[in-house]
């Protein structure tokens, strides 16, 4: 067997055991407990030093948040209905206002009243590092995400896919009309206005049944969302005990809390991003295991923040190194760890992948089919095969 398939084949047994053994894998679940103290272990019998597991408190639910912005939204529209007074139509505007304010706050991971409100729940990260043969001149942090999401009926389906990309901008939308019109109508007496929040109200109240209907759904088994992530990392972590960096030291961040608002990335660059500086590389592996394998030129939720461009440049030249491999690029669908590392200014690159289009198979992203039986093992070998090229032009450099 060549060292390749070897890789190839660790990465699947890990792939296997997270999905299958431990199974879905929530945030702040038990089982993503066990799934943290999995990879602690394989990265102690691999030889990482200075293995720990990191504990913060999380989000045990991504929907809630939501929840709490689209009722309050939906309040200040009953308010005006039940009573015509332009001090309610301002209550009004402040309650649509608030809602609009904690939706974008929530999708780009700042601090929020929705936050303050819910309770919180315990998580880990998983760290380590790797040191070069020589004295250490770049940093990179492998990073890959531990939890798995729940498997609403809005990610069953292309169409589905694209109605949720719909949802997400009408709700937020809505109560950005409502907080304007509502204003307008307590500033200048306007009573007609509450007839505006008919429709804002209707897109906020199908947003809310979504969120609660979400939160009801089972956890995804994760195999390719996210367990291919960890477990090419892993294969790599394994190269990298054979064939180290020269002067590329190697940090380790397995996070929790992906799914719910990448709290375990905020968590780990709360700790150590200013150790490890502003020109490490942050390369995150988020479902690999399915598909081509592209990078994401820009991330994020509502507001898309563009991949920096040193992260780009070392993607292009690691892709122009493999020339029998085909690297695509894409604007993300929804957000990665990565986008919480480009946000403060950093160097920071997510490789996934996927299918080309026009093809008949599916993503299986967040849904109970995403199972051991659709990972390709030749996406687990051209995803290890980049994320390895790419550390050889970080070194070189």
């Amino acid at each position: 067997m060549s060292s390749d398939d070897h890789y190839q084949q660790q990465a699947i047994a890990h792939i296997r055991h997270l999905s299958v053994e431990i199974g879905g894998r929530g945030s702040c679940t038990a089982a993503e407990r066990q799934a943290a103290e999995y990879v602690a272990e394989q990265m102690h019998l691999l030889g990482v030093q200075d293995v720990r597991l990191e504990p913060y408190l999380g989000a045990p639910s991504t929907y809630r948040p939501y929840v709490l912005a689209f009722i309050a939204a939906l309040l200040g529209t009953i308010g005006v209905w039940l009573v015509d007074t332009r001090w309610m139509m301002a209550l009004a505007a402040a309650l649509s206002a608030l809602g609009a304010w904690g939706m974008l706050a929530e999708t780009d991971f700042a601090t929020n009243w929705m936050r303050w409100l819910l309770p919180k729940g315990r998580s880990h990260n998983v760290v380590g590092v790797l040191p070069p043969s020589g004295s250490v001149r770049h940093r990179v942090v492998l990073c890959a995400h531990l939890d798995t999401h729940r498997t609403p009926i809005f990610y069953s389906s292309k169409a589905w896919h694209t109605l949720f990309g719909l949802l997400v901008a009408a709700a937020f939308v809505s109560m950005g009309i409502g907080a304007v019109g509502y204003g307008l109508g307590a500033i200048l007496g306007w009573g007609w206005v509450r007839w505006l929040g008919v429709p804002t109200a209707a897109m906020e109240l199908f947003a809310l049944v979504m969120c609660l209907h979400a939160d009801r759904t089972p956890f995804s088994p994760g195999a390719n969302d996210n367990a291919s992530g960890v477990g090419v990392t892993l294969g790599l972590v394994e190269r990298l005990r054979h064939e180290p960096l020269t002067h590329t030291e190697v940090c380790l961040a397995f996070t929790g809390c992906e799914e719910a608002a990448a709290y375990g990335m905020v968590s780990f660059l709360n700790r150590h991003a200013a150790e490890l500086g502003q020109e490490a590389v942050y390369l995150i592996l988020d479902q690999v295991g399915l598909g081509q394998v592209m990078v994401l030129t820009a991330d994020g939720l509502i507001l898309k923040r563009k991949t920096h461009p040193r992260a780009l440049e070392l993607a292009r030249r690691a892709a122009a190194a493999l020339p029998g491999r085909t690297i695509g690029e894409h604007v993300g669908i929804a957000y990665t760890d990565a986008a919480v590392a480009t946000k403060r200014g950093l160097i920071a690159l997510s490789i996934d992948a996927l299918p080309p289009p026009g093809a008949s198979e599916a993503m299986h992203w967040h849904q109970m089919s995403d199972t051991m039986d659709h990972i390709d093992p030749q996406s687990l070998a051209d995803a290890h095969a980049f994320a390895w090229q790419i550390l050889q032009e970080i070194d070189r450099s």
